[in-house]
């Protein structure tokens, strides 16, 4: 219906306008669906984690012992759960080359209360490659010493895959991030392992 000038019935152009801008921005909303949302934001939180063990990775190998930590051993993550991840100072209280829990953990930064807390967007959830499967963090931590090389709580090597996925839309591939001797690498998780 074109606009009739006499008695204003009808749509002007500029309605019609905006009504088929509005039906294609709620068809585009519809065709992207909770997919891309989903893969957008495993893709943000892979970066962020990636981001956070690259700084403490570095953090580890430019800052040594202080007044507040004397007995400095590195810098480290504890995976507390699925949902949430802790950043930290490792001081070895009494000196056994143990990390042996909580009290151990400071700040990262002089002057701050407490250690760094990271929480994961709901409904992502984090999870540790161990042996072919992907479970549960629970505490496993993290450590990078004063070389940048990463190591368990007992202080013995270790390398780690982490992967990032959205339980309720399986059809979106998993970010993971492999820590090894001399890296950590952001990949996609594909049948068991994290490729670049």
């Amino acid at each position: 219906m074109l606009p009739n000038e006499k008695n204003g019935e009808g749509f002007t152009m500029v309605e019609l306008v905006i009504v088929f801008t509005i039906i294609l921005i709620g068809a585009a909303l519809v065709a992207v669906g909770p997919g891309f949302v989903s893969a957008d934001r495993i893709s943000s939180t892979s970066r962020e984690l990636f981001s956070d063990l690259q700084w403490i990775r570095h953090a580890a190998m430019t800052q040594g012992p202080d007044s507040g930590a004397p007995q400095l051993r590195g810098f480290a993550v504890r995976f507390e759960s699925e949902k949430r991840y802790r950043l930290f100072r490792f001081n070895d209280n009494n000196s056994n080359f143990i990390y042996d829990g909580p009290a151990e953990e400071l700040p990262l930064v002089s002057g701050e209360a407490t250690a760094r807390i990271r929480d994961v967007p709901s409904p992502l959830e984090l999870k540790i490659k161990s042996g072919g499967t992907l479970v549960a963090p629970s505490n496993r931590v993290l450590i990078f010493d004063h070389l940048g090389i990463p190591r368990a709580a007992s202080l013995g090597f270790q390398q780690m895959s982490i992967a990032i996925q959205n339980p309720n839309t399986p059809e979106v591939r998993e970010k993971c991030l492999t820590i090894s001797f001399n890296r950590i690498r952001e990949g996609q998780w594909n049948d068991g392992k994290c490729s670049e």
